[in-house]
């Protein structure tokens, strides 16, 4: 072993220890890295990634400086490393490391105003020419169409030639075209994503990368007395107050969704919330002990039909620590946590219960849900991260009869042998449905609630039976005349967005046969929802939507025929 390498594996096996004995070994070991070549990518990548948990969690001021320097050193010893080594950090989301992932439209429209000269379409990994042809076609002039034929320029040479000379990447070219299509924003963005084209980056500088995606927090959390992993009572802590939720100012709201998109980029993945944001809805808790939450609200026109939706970021110490969401209909709330890798030996359980105090606080939900893909269905990452123990402990429970004696027997060897840990097969058994934590004033029986795919299913059916699938004379001719039983008329007035969201719910609305015989502040506070729908914030809207008892029962009522 290198000693490097030696170094490495010794900083990695104390790093989420916090005696006295171990600062002091903490700091000695990084100060002996600072003057240690490290030449092996897996080690390099090991380092960062015991840097990035250090710099969350630091024991006190000495350990995070030596912490944040070895973090500006990773560029440095990337470029260091041979042509074969960098390659091994391909993917990885480290400061001048490339990687290249299918993003969305509105990513790679970001990355390339954010990053120009560091994004481009990977070329040599795109291989579905024939398709990039055929939308290319659609998309240029009529006169254009037969250079993508038999016998054409191709593409590849239409994109050189429609550039004109402009200093313009291929990417930037494409995202140009797009932008001009004149086709509805779903359609277009749907178009985009469907051709898959690898958008390489390289990510490098300041809060463009993982190894540098710090926002530097207003007062730092010293873990003198070492990290927090209990699992309380979470049912007891939802019920206590929850420290300000504030709605952040623009340039703090635009600040943390950057966060929120490199932390995803450089980790490839996306997630809807940080691909649509709104910035005037982006709220913010800070619980204690360095963290920082931040819910991101959807743009009014790419909400979701039904249901209420904040994603979120969890940041300790300034540091992306978390990702997920919590998605809300009439009182339930379907939650999920994505923990990054590098820092999941930290404090989950008291991450997970500030993030859930806090969507108590946004919805008031009395009834959270855990799919079975956040527990390990079809998810390698969270069955061999232990997710549905971590939820169990949490107080999370299956209510299905098959898991429940699965978990029975499993927690009995469990008890007969503390060193015992559930296999592969047996946690898979144990993912095979949802779990449930239930609050005051709790669903009885969770697993029967009122779900919006259930919703969606009877609009589908009801455009298909009342207007033979014309969609839109269905939602031209509901907006029509659910607006003359609900008062509203005379939507010219309203926003757009208020206006859009209320023509799309009213296909929901439409679904109520007695709606005209509603008492009249029932229907005048159903359109106030649906207008809401379209709003500022999704908070007001999920409360508004909470409130009208009648709208739950009538859908409930419609679901169970």
């Amino acid at each position: 072993m290198s000693e490097g390498r030696r170094l490495v594996e010794a900083l990695a096996a104390v790093a989420s220890r916090y005696s006295p004995e171990n600062r002091k070994e903490k700091r000695a070991l990084l100060e002996a890295l600072e003057r240690t070549s490290v030449g092996h990518a897996p080690t390099l990548l090991r380092l960062h990634e015991t840097l990035c948990f250090l710099q969350a969690h630091p024991d006190d001021p000495e350990v995070l400086a030596l912490v944040d320097r070895a973090l500006e050193a990773i560029p440095a010893r990337v470029k260091r490393l041979g042509a074969g080594a960098r390659r091994r950090l391909y993917d990885s989301g480290i400061a001048s490391a490339t990687l290249d992932y299918p993003f969305g439209l509105p990513m790679a429209r970001w990355l390339a105003a954010r990053f120009p000269g560091d994004a481009d379409i990977a070329w040599p990994r795109f291989h579905d020419e024939d398709r990039l042809d055929e939308t290319l076609s659609l998309l240029a002039t009529t006169a254009e169409g037969d250079a993508f034929s038999e016998g054409g320029m191709g593409w590849r040479e239409w994109l050189r030639v429609a550039k004109g000379g402009r200093r313009l990447s291929d990417l930037q070219l494409l995202l140009e075209v797009f932008g001009r299509t004149g086709l509805p924003t779903e359609t277009r963005d749907w178009l985009f994503e469907s051709l898959g084209l690898p958008i390489q980056w390289r990510p490098h500088g300041p809060g463009a990368s993982r190894t540098l995606a710090r926002i530097a927090p207003a007062r730092v959390f010293f873990h003198e007395a070492g990290l927090d992993r209990s699992a309380g009572n979470l049912a007891d802590a939802l019920r206590r107050p929850l420290p300000a939720l504030e709605r952040a100012p623009r340039p703090l709201a635009e600040s943390l969704i950057d966060a929120a998109r490199v932390a995803m980029a450089t980790r490839q993945r996306e997630l809807h919330a940080f691909s649509y944001p709104n910035a005037d809805d982006v709220l913010v808790v800070r619980p204690g002990r360095g963290l920082t939450l931040a819910f991101v609200g959807i743009a009014p026109d790419f909400r979701l039909p039904l249901e209420a939706y904040y994603g979120f970021l969890a940041l300790k110490n300034g540091v992306p620590v978390s990702y997920g969401g919590g998605w809300a209909l009439f009182g339930t709330l379907d939650f999920a946590v994505n923990i990054f890798a590098s820092f999941r030996q930290g404090e989950s359980a008291y991450l997970a219960t500030q993030l859930l105090r806090a969507y108590r606080r946004i919805f008031g939900m009395r009834t959270v849900v855990v799919d079975r893909y956040q527990l390990g269905h079809e998810s390698t990452e969270a069955l061999r991260s232990g997710s549905f123990y971590f939820y169990h402990r949490l107080g999370f429970r299956p209510r299905n009869p098959d898991v429940r004696r699965v978990l029975d027997g499993e927690l009995a060897k469990i008890a007969a042998d503390a060193s015992y840990r559930s296999p592969i097969g047996v946690l898979e058994r144990l993912a095979g449905d949802e779990v449930f934590l239930s609050l005051p004033r709790g669903l009885a029986a969770p697993e029967k609630r009122l779900r919006a795919t259930e919703v969606s299913a009877l609009v589908a059916r009801f455009v298909a039976r009342e207007y033979g699938g014309d969609r839109v004379a269905a939602v031209t001719e509901s907006a029509a005349r659910v607006g003359r039983m609900l008062g509203a008329s005379h939507r010219a007035s309203w926003p757009p967005s208020e206006r859009r969201a209320f023509e799309r719910m009213s296909l929901v609305a439409a679904l109520i046969d007695d709606l005209a015989r509603w008492p009249l502040s029932a229907r005048r506070s159903l359109a106030t929802v649906m207008r809401a729908k379209g709003g500022r914030s999704e908070m007001g809207y999920a409360h508004l939507l909470e409130g009208h008892r009648r709208l739950r029962r009538s859908l409930e009522a419609l679901a169970t025929v």
